[in-house]
């Protein structure tokens, strides 16, 4: 009986529906620790939603978007209001086309009082987009991490003189 139970769990163990690699959404909050949905390139650059829930593992995260313009776009500077659980010591930084990792121009500043009413601490960077593209913008904090894919739109052409 003994054996036979091995066996089963060692089988039950080495048997998945999805490769380990792959990504899953994960819609409320799980017993894995997972927040939010999972980390896809929208489909337009449009700035709306302005409030977003990221995907979060170990945190939960929330993004408000203050853009200048209606369409997200490349080579203008984005403030992100962030709210994440866990920690205060943070690292941001954005996955772009090509390999391309971007850090803050600015910030994280943190805030105190807030109407952004969801969990945890806020703060607000400013990103800088060098190209458009999926950028993948992630927090980490030493309670896990926050993830928001943005699809960034091309530069404005500039008007001739």
């Amino acid at each position: 009986m003994r054996r036979a139970l091995l066996t089963v769990v060692l089988f039950a163990a080495g048997c998945t529906a999805t490769p380990a690699s792959a990504p899953t959404a994960v819609s409320s909050a799980s017993s894995a620790g997972m927040i939010g949905p999972a980390a896809a390139c929208p489909a337009s650059a449009a700035a709306e939603p302005l409030v977003r829930q990221a995907y979060g593992q170990g945190v939960e995260m929330w993004v408000m978007l203050f853009p200048t313009q209606p369409t997200l776009v490349a080579g203008q500077t984005l403030k992100i209001v962030v709210r994440l659980t866990g920690g205060r010591q943070v690292t941001v930084t954005a996955d772009g086309p090509g390999q391309r990792r971007i850090t803050p121009e600015w910030g994280p500043e943190w805030h105190g009082d807030s109407t952004f009413d969801k969990p945890g601490g806020e703060f607000g960077v400013g990103l800088d987009f060098p190209a458009a593209g999926c950028w993948t913008v992630r927090v980490v904090n030493e309670s896990g991490s926050g993830e928001l894919t943005l699809r960034i739109g091309d530069r404005p052409s500039a008007s001739p003189s």
